[in-house]
């Protein structure tokens, strides 16, 4: 494991970058919204009763969006975003558990992130790194018309497949297994 991450230190450095800046924006547009925007957002937190964790259809047009937009040479950016978007999002619910729920709520929220997040990121950290090769084999086979490199996005293109697979099937489990998990910590945010 160790080699894995010394031989991808460069590309995961950067995704660490991408996502704590994702995660100060998002803090950063949270402390931006108006006062009734916010209220209106603490009110529907502490109203809200079910705690279904629901990102099937998401992840999938997602993840296929950016693997067919890998052979376009954009898929780069746009993976790249989506890291960023997701740090964003962290922040942004991050700011709120912890206005809502202060130090229970910050809790509370890596719970959520540990539980409902952090694996599928994983594999999407590697998805990413996935796709951006595809998109960069392509560019190279569009060059030099090398057979070698078809193979390559080939490879790359079934690696990109099983991720999807994967992380559609620990989607389907946090379908059901997360709402129990949450709503016995519920006593988090009172």
């Amino acid at each position: 494991m160790q080699k894995l991450i010394m031989k991808h230190k460069k590309y995961l450095l950067f995704v660490v970058t991408i996502v704590l800046i994702g995660i100060l924006l998002g803090i950063i547009y949270y402390q931006l919204l108006d006062n009734n925007t916010k209220n209106d957002i603490l009110n529907t937190l502490a109203n809200f009763n079910t705690f279904k964790y629901n990102a099937i259809l998401k992840n999938l047009i997602i993840l296929s969006t950016l693997l067919i937009s890998s052979f376009f040479g954009i898929g780069i950016f746009l993976s790249i975003f989506y890291i960023f978007y997701e740090g964003i999002s962290w922040g942004f619910l991050l700011n709120i558990f912890y206005a809502s729920f202060k130090i229970k709520g910050i809790i509370y929220f890596f719970l959520y992130l540990l539980i409902n997040k952090l694996l599928v990121f994983i594999l999407i950290v590697f998805f990413t790194y996935k796709v951006i090769n595809i998109s960069r084999y392509v560019i190279g086979y569009l060059l030099y018309k090398n057979s070698e490199t078809s193979k390559k996005i080939l490879i790359n293109f079934r690696k990109c497949l099983y991720s999807i697979l994967i992380i559609f099937i620990i989607d389907i489990v946090l379908y059901y297994v997360s709402p129990i998990i949450f709503n016995s910590l519920k006593f988090l945010l009172k």
